[in-house]
């Protein structure tokens, strides 16, 4: 309670906020909660500010954070659905053109085999793979993905996180999780390894001196010691 009062907070919900486990779009309590988020929960301006997905995109400094709604449009054939998945690809590229940095916040796990009714980008293996072939033909250098639901703090050097036809190269993806459930492991393989467990999260600290960006990750425990700590630097 003292962390939430203390901090900025910039919620994006995942299935157990929005509605039951592994939740999706035909939830009978989606509208409800839509409503909820936009009269109770503070935030950016929403893309929709009336009703539908509550997806947004702010900046702060030179670091454009990208949120997306992986919870109330998602089918059995789509995780973002149509509008918002352009959405997201055109906010990525041209974010990527204007900011030193984008953060794309996905509540589920990326890095994941594909699998069919799988909650987690590897259900979805067409849309991540179009996805993925946008940024890599958009030349998208500048992007990391701090990113949910499982139960572990872990981390990706981009190793393996690239899921374009053509292969031409990841983006670093970082799991913080769990302040305060039970710990496990969700997705990879991660170059860094997984942490699974309670009481843990990730720092993400950004230095920019106007020329490049360096980001340094840290896994902490809640008592301070040190799961795994990595920095990444992105030219101007």
């Amino acid at each position: 309670a003292a962390f939430y009062r203390s901090v900025p907070l910039a919620h994006m919900w995942d299935d157990h906020d929005f509605g039951t486990n592994d939740s999706d779009s035909t939830h009978r309590g989606r509208d409800a909660a839509r409503l909820a988020y936009r009269q109770m929960v503070p935030h950016h301006p929403l893309v929709h500010a009336d009703e539908g997905p509550i997806n947004h995109a702010f900046t702060v400094g030179r670091v454009r954070f990208v949120l997306a709604d992986l919870r109330s449009e998602k089918t059995d054939a789509t995780m973002l659905g149509a509008d918002q998945e352009q959405w997201l690809v055109d906010e990525l590229t041209e974010a990527s053109r204007t900011h030193g940095l984008v953060v794309w916040v996905s509540s589920v796990p990326w890095i994941a085999d594909a699998r069919a009714g799988a909650d987690h980008w590897g259900g979805y293996p067409e849309e991540r793979r179009r996805i993925a072939d946008a940024l890599a033909d958009a030349g998208v250098d500048n992007l990391m993905m701090l990113a949910g639901d499982a139960h572990m703090v872990a981390l990706d050097d981009g190793t393996n996180s690239d899921y374009s036809a053509d292969r031409v190269g990841g983006f670093p993806v970082v799991h913080s999780a769990a302040l305060d459930r039970p710990g496990g492991t969700k997705g990879g393989p991660y170059s860094h390894g997984t942490h699974p467990g309670g009481g843990r999260y990730v720092v993400l600290d950004v230095a920019d001196d106007g020329s490049g960006i360096e980001v340094t990750v840290r896994g902490l425990t809640y008592d301070g010691e040190e799961l795994l700590a990595e920095t990444f630097t992105f030219g101007a």
